[in-house]
């Protein structure tokens, strides 16, 4: 039998000089990232499929 752990962290436990760390390098490695020759251009094609997957999951279920 297959055994599947969950984490579960306390934001709110998270002091909020760490929070702002931990959020300046996300935003430095995105401006990374978006950056690269081609990756807006990825990105949003990306966006665009799953708009539209989205949307056809919504029609689905109604």
């Amino acid at each position: 039998m297959e055994q599947t752990h969950t984490l579960h962290i306390d934001l709110a436990a998270i002091p909020d000089f760490r929070r702002e760390e931990l959020a300046k390098g996300a935003l430095a490695l995105t401006e990374q990232v978006f950056s690269m020759p081609g990756a807006e251009e990825r990105y949003q094609a990306w966006l665009k499929e799953r708009r539209a997957k989205q949307k056809r999951t919504a029609r689905a279920t109604r």
